[in-house]
């Protein structure tokens, strides 16, 4: 996901994983604090910690560098991740009755670490945990690779926590190629790993969502949701069309709930939401379409998503109303713009590809 070069590159953001680099660090022998301190890492009034946008893809750069050949530090960085500023979500995992309910972790990741958006894609066979990087135009080549890397090996920790040691996943999908790195991911994920692929993702069964965990405590799983809900650092907004936005991106469902339920879920009253949308020059008719429209576009470019299942998600009567609206959208029925761009993506890649198996 690449975006032009804004002022703000350079900006100071949030790092809540500090102690993972720390800890991987020091598995790889590498001299860690004076890169960050060339970073800038520091600490803000609330002991958060934060450190410039560029100085952190320097600093992975570098480490990269230090630590190979003995070791690939973006899998080490994520087999070290925890939550360590809200450690109440490790618990939330722990405590989930089954992997679907263990999935808001995958919001609250997106909403703690800048540049990242995880997130669910469902079918009807098949199932996906994206990870979407960000990239600036400037960033080095490399550096959405690696920290895509990074979120995979944190992903693959934790679901196998879940699932008493068992992998979730069935592959590893990366858009970009690790090279001789490749058999490294592949022993660390224990599945194949396909590169050059149109997302990066990790692929399971879907039945796997419903499955029953054996750490189930589904009332202390409920109060720690809202307990971390509470606790998690407030997005920084400018305009209460950039609230509307990310709730639909990052829980799809609200799109179909209707501007009653919005508005009371973001704690104000229907007429009120819709006259501060008219001061932004906004409507919620508006906005509701273009994030279904950019949702719909996202999940049938990269998932296995069942189109009637899609169509209930964005809040369509029918599969019929989902397809009409979107054929206005983009002049295509939803099945042949799926079959469009997967030809386009990855043409025969999957069957071309040889996959190199680790034992």
């Amino acid at each position: 996901m690449r975006h032009p070069l804004p002022a703000s590159a350079t900006e100071l953001i949030p790092f809540p994983c500090a102690s993972a680099w720390v800890r991987a660090a020091a598995l790889c022998h590498i001299n860690l604090p004076p890169l960050l301190e060339q970073a800038g890492l520091g600490i803000d009034h609330l002991g958060a910690h934060h450190i410039r946008r560029d100085g952190m893809l320097e600093m992975m750069m570098r480490c990269v560098g230090q630590a190979a050949p003995t070791h690939h530090f973006p899998l080490v960085i994520g087999e070290c991740h925890g939550f360590d500023t809200l450690p109440a979500i490790e618990t939330f995992l722990a405590t989930s009755p089954t992997v679907r309910e263990a999935m808001p972790v995958l919001n609250w990741s997106s909403q703690m670490f800048h540049g990242l958006h995880i997130h669910l894609v469902e079918g009807k066979q098949e199932s996906a945990i994206v990870i979407e990087v960000e990239q600036l135009d400037g960033d080095p080549p490399k550096a959405a690779g690696y920290f895509a890397e990074v979120s995979m090996a944190s992903l693959n920790k934790f679901s196998r926590m879940l699932l008493g040691g068992r992998n979730m996943a069935t592959r590893v999908e990366f858009e970009h190629d690790p090279g001789p790195l490749r058999s490294v991911c592949e022993m660390q994920f224990g599945v194949p790993v396909r590169t050059r692929q149109a997302r990066n993702a990790a692929v399971f069964p879907s039945a796997m969502l419903d499955l029953r965990l054996p750490g189930a405590l589904p009332a202390l799983h409920r109060q720690l949701q809202g307990f971390i809900e509470q606790s998690l650092p407030s997005p920084r907004f400018t305009t209460l069309t950039e609230r509307i936005e990310l709730l639909f991106k990052q829980q799809p469902k609200w799109m179909g709930q209707g501007i009653q339920n919005v508005a009371e879920h973001l704690g104000l009253h229907p007429r009120t939401l819709q006259r501060r949308l008219k001061d932004e020059g906004q409507v919620y008719g508006d906005i509701q379409t273009r994030c279904r429209y950019e949702h719909a576009v996202t999940q049938l470019k990269v998932g296995q998503v069942d189109i009637d299942t899609l169509s209930e998600t964005l809040g369509f009567t029918d599969r019929n109303s989902f397809t009409r609206a979107f054929k206005q959208w983009t002049g295509m029925a939803p099945r042949d713009f799926r079959r469009l761009h997967r030809c386009m993506a990855s043409p025969d890649t999957a069957s071309q590809e040889p996959l190199v198996q680790v034992g």
